[in-house]
């Protein structure tokens, strides 16, 4: 079984270390790899990848939307988010899903932030994670949520959204996600400051595994969750979308973790 995971950037990725764990704990004979991809070899690398064989891959940023629009049919999930972070292998094509909606209701539960969810959320960013987190926030009876963009018409394009202009303040007692890449890279600036954030219950960032933003909110003095936890709980449903198979989240996590630290020590 050949899986793939693509994106740009995707140095960064701790997906190839779950899944291959997963892998193993199946008893699977299968591959997962990580692979840069840019908007530009989008098509061409996508074919290359359906005729070499491959049966699956997670997609990220910045082809979530591209993803979907290349498939030849999706999920509902899919369509409704408007975005795809997984592909799966048909006769005729690929199959998108979004298994990062599902994921982010999945870990608010085991975060025991339901109430907070239901309140009120700030959500930064309009791409297709921040797609999926709106959907998710939704279907947790979210009563209010903002979306604040650096593009005031993405935010504006999402239904049933409050656009706000970048720089807005979090919600009292609600939630904060952080949903654009910043962080993926070296000398990011936090997506809010410090006095945004505050009075915020819970700041979360769909970024791995630690970031300025949620650096700014534990100085803030808001409790933070970085993105490791949507990592696994969308890897969970996507690998039982390939393999029929619902992996052990525990199992995913420490390799996940175990890689992290790995790389923090510079191995």
């Amino acid at each position: 079984m050949k899986l793939l995971v693509v994106g740009s950037p995707i140095a960064h990725s701790l997906s190839p270390a779950m899944m291959t764990a997963a892998l193993a704990r199946a008893d699977i004979d299968g591959t997962y790899r990580a692979i840069e991809v840019t908007a530009p070899e989008w098509d061409e690398r996508l074919a290359t990848w359906f005729g070499e064989g491959v049966h699956g891959m997670n997609v990220t940023v910045p082809h979530k939307e591209r993803a979907l629009r290349s498939a030849l049919r999706a999920s509902d999930t899919a369509r409704e988010i408007g975005a795809a972070n997984t592909l799966a292998r048909s006769d005729g094509g690929w199959i998108a899903h979004n298994t990062d909606g599902p994921g982010f209701v999945d870990w608010i539960e085991r975060l025991g932030a339901r109430d907070a969810a239901r309140r009120e959320a700030l959500v930064l960013g309009a791409g297709g994670g921040a797609r999926a987190v709106v959907w998710a926030l939704r279907r947790l009876g979210c009563a209010r949520i903002r979306v604040s963009a650096r593009t005031a018409e993405r935010a504006a394009a999402l239904e049933g959204v409050h656009a706000e202009s970048w720089g807005s303040n979090a919600p009292a007692g609600g939630l904060v996600v952080q949903c654009t890449p910043l962080g993926l890279r070296p000398h990011d600036p936090p997506a809010a400051s410090v006095d945004q954030l505050r009075g915020a219950a819970l700041a979360i960032d769909l970024v791995y595994p630690d970031t300025p933003f949620l650096a700014a909110a534990r100085d803030a003095g808001v409790r933070s969750a970085g993105g490791m936890g949507l990592l696994v709980a969308q890897a969970v449903r996507s690998f039982e979308i390939w393999t029929g198979i619902a992996p052990d989240p525990a199992v995913l996590e420490e390799a996940a973790r175990r890689e992290a630290g790995r790389r923090s020590a510079g191995h």
